[in-house]
């Protein structure tokens, strides 16, 4: 009998063991940041593959923020979905002060160089970020712009306080979605972020919609996907 529940027990272990989501160590710190991996419909886990990093909103979790925005991917891809490192709720969250970006901002971009040489990447990745994410987004393009083949930020903002400093010198282009209704992070934060990408010399765009701030799920939804897709394509015929 016991031995029996000793085995059941190694055997939970295992599952809860093989459930969990891997992380990725920031070199020469104690920071690590959970992930996901997806695959589009068609891609082959060991291809070579333009890789997609989408950050969910605040609150929200990778898993949730994968089947709710980017179920209808189809360009073959490995989609890799970032936690946010703060817990927020029954979520998770990603920086909002100064403070937080500076502990943060630098760490991501070394934890995404890290995923880079782990899986076989076409291209520079291609980043997405919505709402809180999107916030991080933003600062990726105005910290570590050489890293990304393109940005696309959504519902999100960034103030010269969060950046901490001078926007850098960036190859990468940001496309911006953000609602003319958005009563969460309202337009006027989309608007201040691109003009700060801009004054930097990063180029960057913001397509205004009719809608609010969830509207990646909703009447965005068809378009943004279109876009992740066009800068997916981009990102692996320049390798």
């Amino acid at each position: 009998m016991k031995k029996s529940l000793l085995v059941l027990l190694v055997v939970f272990a295992l599952v809860q063991w093989w459930r969990q989501d891997p992380v990725v160590d920031v070199p020469g710190s104690d920071l690590e940041f959970g992930y996901m991996v997806e695959y589009t419909p068609g891609a082959s886990k060991n291809a070579r593959l333009p890789m997609l990093v989408a950050l969910h909103g605040n609150g929200d979790n990778a898993k949730h923020f994968h089947e709710t925005a980017l179920d209808a991917l189809a360009t073959p891809a490995r989609v890799v979905l970032l936690k946010g490192p703060i817990s927020y709720g029954s979520g998770k969250a990603w920086p909002w002060s100064p403070e937080d970006f500076e502990m943060y901002g630098d760490a991501f971009n070394d934890a995404v160089q890290q995923l880079e040489k782990k899986y076989p990447t076409a291209g520079r990745p291609v980043l997405l970020g919505f709402s809180g994410g999107a916030m991080m987004a933003y600062y990726q393009a105005a910290r570590h712009g050489e890293t990304w083949s393109s940005v696309i930020a959504v519902s999100g903002r960034l103030t010269e306080q969060q950046l901490g400093g001078a926007v850098a010198t960036s190859t990468a282009v940001v496309h911006a979605y953000h609602g003319k209704s958005d009563s969460v992070v309202p337009i006027g934060g989309g608007k201040s972020a691109v003009r700060l990408l801009q004054s930097g010399g990063v180029r960057a765009e913001l397509h205004e919609f009719d809608g609010g701030h969830l509207g990646i799920f909703t009447e965005m939804k068809v378009e943004i996907t279109r876009a992740v897709e066009r800068e997916l394509e981009a990102a692996a015929a320049s390798w």
